[in-house]
């Protein structure tokens, strides 16, 4: 086991004892499936035999990946300044074309095309709620292939369960509220407000993009916590 696997599970755990109980981490701690695949397939099968739904999303939510908040600075002043989440999104937009540019090795173009579809770490706001679509993973790989299984697998973020894809295998949608906790994370530490995450479309459900709407709640973090 990597040691990127090797945090996340941990993570994972920490996350069901926190969110569901103690047993209940006790009980995932008993899967012994060492590739991620069927250990995830697994870990979702037990958890919807002992919790609800809800608790389940915000158990992957939680164990996301996220940014370095350093390159979120920026957006967190803005919106400390205007309470305006789309001038703080406006500011994510424009130091995110600059990152991925030179990251991805994009064209100006290819660029506008990622901020015109709403990919990416800024999304779109539409009605008060902003819809992030992620970018593909792979980007000049993902446009060049023609297969659609080859390009969903180019297309997903997840190291863990991306070979899926190759393997016309296939993993309950609810496990991409992972890839939403990534937003969750984003726009909790820009506005210090509750974020409430929806997954509107998962390449596991057979769509071609991964999408997921952001609500930002008037609560704020300190207050729900406290």
């Amino acid at each position: 086991m990597d040691y990127f696997e090797d945090m996340w599970r941990k993570k994972i755990k920490k996350n069901v004892k926190d969110i569901v109980s103690v047993s209940d981490s006790t009980l995932i701690s008993n899967i012994d499936a060492s590739d991620p695949i069927p250990y995830t397939k697994e870990l979702i099968n037990t958890l919807k035999e002992n919790t609800i739904e809800d608790k389940i999303k915000r158990i992957f939510c939680k164990s996301a990946c996220h940014i370095p908040h350093e390159k979120l600075e920026s957006a967190k002043l803005v919106y400390e300044d205007t309470n305006s989440i789309e001038s703080a999104r406006l500011v994510l937009e424009s130091s995110f074309r600059k990152d991925i540019k030179e990251y991805k090795n994009l064209t100006d173009s290819q660029v506008q095309l990622i901020l015109n579809r709403g990919w990416g770490l800024a999304g779109k706001l539409i009605d008060g709620k902003i819809i992030a679509t992620k970018i593909p993973s792979k980007f000049h790989e993902y446009f060049l292939e023609e297969d659609t299984q080859k390009k969903k697998y180019y297309y997903c973020h997840c190291p863990r369960v991306r070979d899926a894809f190759l393997e016309n295998d296939s993993i309950d949608s609810i496990y991409c509220n992972c890839g939403g906790g990534f937003y969750q994370d984003v726009w909790e530490y820009i506005t210090g407000k509750e974020v409430n995450i929806n997954l509107l479309k998962s390449l596991f459900d057979g769509d071609q993009v991964c999408q997921f709407e952001i609500e930002i709640s008037t609560n704020s973090i300190h207050d729900s916590r406290s």
